[in-house]
C-alpha cells in the first residue's frame, strides 16, 4: 500500500514508522517528526484537500481519519480484504480500493457511513481489480489502476473514471498508480521507473509521448509506487534504509 502522503501545499509529509505501528507527521521546515496516530497496522495514507485531516487504513479492514495535529482517530467505514489505496475528494467524499475484485472502486462520505460501489472489474476483458485512486483537479474525475487477472503488473493499465457520467476509459497500457501534476502531466510507475506524459484535462486524454523522470522507485507487486505528490507539484519518495522506510 502507499506508505506516505503529503499535504496539498507541500509543507507536511505523513508516513508509517515504528515497525509499522504509528502514523507520523513531519513539517518539512523541521527535523523532528511527531506521532499522530497508533494502530494495529496503519497503512494507505492520504490527505484531505484542505490539508487538515489524514486518512489511513488501520489493519486490514478499518478506514479512519485523524486530525493533522493528532488526537483520537475517527472510524469511517469497514472494508473487506485489505486496502488498495484511497483519495479524498473536494466534495468531502473518499474513493477507495480494496482487495475484493467483485467491487472495484468504492465511495464513502468523509464523515463516515456505508460504502457504495463505483466500478466493477470486467473479467471478460481480463481485469482483476481496480485500485490506487487519485483525483484529477476539480474532483470530477479520478485516475485508477486496472490490475490484470494474471497479476502481471507490467500489463496493468491506467484508466480514468468520469464521476459526472460514470464512464471510464483506459489512458495508458503498461503502467500503474498515476497522479496528475500541475505542469499538465500524468506521472506513473513502470517497472521501478516514474514516467511522465502530457495530459489534456478537458478531454481526459493523454496527448504526448511518455518520458522517464525518476529511476529506482519502489513499487509494490500490485503497482503502488512509493511516492506522494502535492497539488503544487512537490514530490516525496519512500526508500529503504536498512529495515525501515524513510
Amino acid at each position: 500500500d502507499r506508505p506516505l502522503a503529503i499535504t496539498p501545499d507541500g509543507t507536511r509529509v505523513f508516513y508509517i514508522g515504528n515497525n509499522g505501528t504509528q502514523l507520523f507527521a513531519r513539517t518539512l521546515d523541521q527535523l523532528e517528526p511527531r506521532a499522530i496516530a497508533t494502530g494495529t497496522g496503519p497503512r494507505g495514507v492520504f490527505v484531505s484537500p484542505d490539508g487538515q485531516w489524514v486518512g489511513f487504513f488501520d489493519g486490514a479492514s478499518t478506514l479512519k481519519k485523524v486530525a493533522i495535529t493528532g488526537g483520537p482517530a475517527v472510524t469511517l467505514a469497514q472494508i473487506k480484504g485489505g486496502s488498495r489505496g484511497a483519495a479524498w475528494a473536494p466534495d468531502d467524499t473518499i474513493i477507495l480500493g480494496e482487495a475484493s475484485p467483485a467491487t472495484g472502486l468504492q465511495r464513502v462520505s468523509a464523515a463516515g457511513g456505508e460504502t457504495t460501489v463505483l466500478t466493477k472489474p470486467d473479467r471478460e476483458r481480463g481485469e482483476g481489480d481496480h485500485v490506487w485512486p487519485a483525483f484529477l483537479p476539480g474532483g470530477e474525475a479520478v485516475l485508477f489502476t486496472i490490475v490484470p487477472l494474471t497479476l502481471e503488473i507490467d500489463n496493468a493499465q491506467v484508466a480514468v473514471l468520469d464521476l459526472r457520467t460514470g464512464m471510464s476509459k483506459v489512458l495508458i497500457r503498461g503502467g500503474s498508480d498515476a497522479h496528475y501534476v500541475p505542469t499538465g502531466h500524468l506521472i506513473y510507475a513502470v517497472a521501478g521507473t516514474l514516467r511522465a506524459v502530457a495530459f489534456d484535462l478537458g478531454r481526459l486524454e493523454v496527448v504526448g509521448t511518455p518520458v522517464p523522470v525518476l529511476e529506482g522507485v519502489m513499487t509494490t507487486v500490485l503497482g503502488a509506487a512509493g511516492i506522494a505528490v502535492a497539488a503544487n507539484g512537490a514530490l516525496v519518495e519512500d526508500f529503504l534504509i536498512g529495515q525501515e522506510a524513510r
